[in-house]
């Protein structure tokens, strides 16, 4: 007789240093996730817009998807040059590695 494996729970990372973004842990991966809301006037919607949770990207280490939330950050402004881009580029991956290199570290 076969045995089931029951799953287990998700855990959410939430962090104001992650935000617009989060992190779903499960069994097998890390997942970034964002809140959405929807167009309340999108033809479908019926007048009414609600919150759901976008799944963006896959990660197998917590420190990958910490990386990758990096560059979601920094991609989501506009700047006026190269310098202004790495400077924020790098300010937000610092933040974030060190999280990565506590956890690294554990």
């Amino acid at each position: 007789m076969s045995e089931v494996k029951k799953r287990k729970s998700i855990q959410t990372i939430k962090d104001p240093l992650l935000e617009p973004f989060f992190i779903t842990k499960d069994e097998y991966s890390y997942t970034i996730k964002q809140n959405v809301v929807s167009d309340s006037s999108h033809f479908r919607s019926k007048g009414k817009s609600k919150t759901y949770e976008k799944s963006l990207h896959y990660y197998p280490t917590l420190p990958k998807a910490l990386t990758k939330i990096a560059e979601l950050k920094s991609n989501m402004e506009d700047y006026d040059g190269l310098d202004q881009f790495i400077a924020e580029y790098k300010l937000i991956s610092k933040q974030i590695k060190q999280y990565a290199d506590d956890f690294k570290s554990l």
